[in-house]
């Protein structure tokens, strides 16, 4: 019988089927990089970066690792004009036959999809419904990554991980299918096989670990969180408007009442210092000052276990080897499928 892991981590072109998800502000070239070199796939979010930033942000990770990364866009945020410009910018900043994961959060437009087809760059969409993943296999995604509510971030439905990996394994979709949601641990890995999985992708877990973007206090507030520190909420819609979103509870979650849009820190984007209101779905990155603990601190239920900072590489090694244990010391094999090196037009 075909081993669903190694069918993953060829689609993604890694050793280890496990994705490092796209988190703005926090998901760093540094970050990226690290993941990557341990085996995993890292991933860059470009979330709503012009096109100068993004161009950078993606040189600078290849710079970093000669290994597949991720680019991680959002195209409900973005918009078609800016989607465009990012994905551009990313291509321009990718050297010649470098593979890539273009890693698209909710469904890609058309013209996407058909850019990347029969290109050096593999197309990773992340859906949250069976029937959506439905549509993604037909837009000629090559892994489908299934968010379950117990993700950190913003939620695209309204299942958990484990019964949207159920019902949607039996369709045969004829792509990997990853699992996402509340993930810190290499044995809840090996479960989501048997139900139908061939590879995972994980946030939180990774904003603890020093190479992550995340202010320091963010950080704090993670390693301390337990079973119930996280909820989902819309009050973090500032920017970001209509999705639900996980997070740390705060003073602004557990206000009976929508607390005032006031301001509360300062943060940097671009190059420039940005103001942040109480409700922006902006994340507390190390550049931010003032009321950290008001922000957006997203976060999956999987926090309750994650008790340290360590380092990415390390993150990554232990995750393999608690699966490995789990599956009965079974080893992923694969020879990493490089795809053909077709133009891409946008």
């Amino acid at each position: 019988m075909a081993d669903p892991c190694a069918a993953a981590a060829r689609a993604l072109g890694v050793d280890f089927p496990l994705v490092q998800a796209g988190m703005g502000g926090i998901a760093t070239p540094a970050l990226a990089a690290a993941v990557s070199g341990a085996g995993a796939l890292g991933t860059v979010a470009l979330y709503k970066m012009e096109a100068e930033g993004a161009r950078a942000v993606v040189a600078d990770t290849a710079a970093r690792t000669s290994s597949t990364f991720g680019v991680n866009v959002i195209p409900e945020v973005a918009g078609d004009a800016l989607l465009r410009r990012q994905v551009d910018a990313a291509l321009a900043a990718l050297p010649d036959r470098r593979s890539a994961v273009f890693n698209t959060y909710g469904l890609p437009p058309r013209w996407l999809a058909a850019a990347l087809r029969g290109s050096p760059y593999r197309l990773l969409v992340q859906v949250g419904s069976a029937d959506d993943a439905a549509r993604a296999a037909e837009l000629g995604a090559q892994v489908i990554a299934l968010q379950g509510v117990e993700a950190g971030g913003h939620l695209l439905g309204r299942r958990g991980v484990r019964d949207l990996v159920a019902e949607t394994a039996p369709q045969d979709l004829g792509v990997p299918l990853l699992a996402a949601g509340g993930l810190h641990d290499g044995r809840q890995l090996a479960e989501l096989i048997r139900l139908g999985a061939g590879g995972w992708l994980m946030g939180t877990a990774f904003i603890a670990t020093p190479e992550s973007g995340a202010h320091p206090d963010y950080r704090t507030a993670l390693i301390s969180a337990g079973p119930a520190s996280t909820v989902i909420t819309d009050r973090f819609d500032i920017g970001w408007p209509g999705r639900r979103h996980r997070v740390l509870r705060s003073p602004v979650t557990e206000s009976r009442t929508r607390l005032p849009s006031s301001f509360i820190a300062w943060t940097d984007v671009a190059g420039g210092r940005q103001p942040v209101f109480r409700g922006s779905a902006a994340a507390p990155t190390a550049e931010a000052q003032g009321r950290v603990d008001e922000m957006a601190r997203y976060a999956g239920t999987g926090a309750a276990w994650v008790n340290t900072v360590a380092p990415a590489a390390d993150l990554v090694a232990r995750i393999r080897a608690e699966y490995l244990a789990a599956s009965g010391g079974r080893t992923i094999r694969t020879d990493v499928e490089r795809p053909s090196e077709g133009a891409v037009s946008i």
